[in-house]
């Protein structure tokens, strides 16, 4: 039985005109609750290039992986930080949520390019700290859904629903290639903000769960038509949230970075078969300011494979 613990986290991007909550009085407070949750796996979103900058040299421990959504290390991205005493990347990739996903791009009436980072880990030989390592290798993918466009987020939704389990059936080939072994799925997660909470459509999409009890068709509606979900594959995924033996924090992810705003879960652990959940937690610690360091709070989720 193998145990790592994932955390994702919306850091904000570097706005100037945030004031006292800029970047600059926020890294600190952010790379202190990375060091002292010390996730095995941390999926950051929005980050610009300084910001990653600022995050590889605060977290040392961690080899930070994936492109920005201008291609390279222009714009936003969904990096993805990797333990390294207890894990070793062995394949990445940055792609674009749009009908060409496989340059920088912008797609179905987003207001900017979006990208999915994934990463394929190892388990390290031994750990610094006696914790023994992973039996499994994991593919876990870092996306951030656009903002304004309903149909991006649904069309988004779809495109991680059929790509993902590729990219895991391809890791799985690859760890068993030159072996007697069958080829069994990598176990997946995936992790991000996707400006939709449970019971919209792209959340239906990718999990394959019953609308909301509201009836509403996706949370964050911006005017686009809506789209008729019933046609879509069953979802591979599952919420970490829901299936938690123990579950921890604030039920929204969402602050002014001095208050919570309430029923906004935005941000998901999301978890396909073979993964199971032990806990899952919305970290709502503030920094020595007493104040949020982002104007999202992470969730953290210790699975078992």
């Amino acid at each position: 039985m193998s145990r790592v613990r994932v955390l994702s986290y919306n850091v904000r991007y570097d706005n100037r005109d945030d004031s006292h909550d800029a970047w600059y009085a926020r890294r600190g407070g952010v790379a202190d609750l990375v060091r002292f949750h010390r996730p095995d796996l941390v999926a950051f979103q929005e980050p610009v290039a300084g910001q990653r900058h600022d995050l590889d040299e605060r977290l040392s421990d961690y080899d930070l992986v994936g492109e920005g959504r201008e291609g390279g290390d222009e714009g936003e991205g969904c990096p993805i930080g990797v333990r390294t005493d207890r894990w070793r990347v062995v394949a990445d990739g940055t792609f674009w949520l749009s009908e060409t996903p496989t340059e920088p791009s912008t797609g179905w009436g987003a207001a900017h390019p979006r990208v999915t980072t994934w990463a394929r880990v190892r388990p390290r030989a031994a750990t610094d700290d006696g914790v023994a390592p992973a039996d499994a290798p994991l593919v876990v993918a870092n996306t951030h859904f656009d903002h304004m466009s309903a149909r991006a987020r649904r069309e988004s939704a779809r495109l991680l629903a059929e790509r993902l389990p590729d990219i895991a059936a391809e890791s799985a080939a690859e760890s068993t290639r030159g072996t007697e072994d069958g080829v069994d799925e990598t176990p997946l997660v995936l992790v991000g903000d996707l400006n939709c909470t449970a019971g919209s459509d792209p959340y239906r999409i990718l999990t394959g769960s019953s609308p909301a009890a509201d009836g509403r068709r996706d949370d964050a509606d911006t005017g686009d038509n809506a789209a008729d979900t019933d046609g879509d594959a069953a979802g591979q995924f599952r919420d970490a949230a829901g299936l938690a033996d123990i579950r921890h924090g604030p039920r929204t992810s969402l602050t002014d970075f001095t208050r919570l705003i309430a029923g906004r879960r935005i941000d998901h652990v999301l978890v396909a078969p073979g993964v199971d959940v032990e806990a899952f937690g919305t970290l709502a610690d503030r920094d020595d300011r007493g104040r949020y360091p982002s104007d999202h709070l992470p969730v953290l989720a210790r699975l078992r494979l």
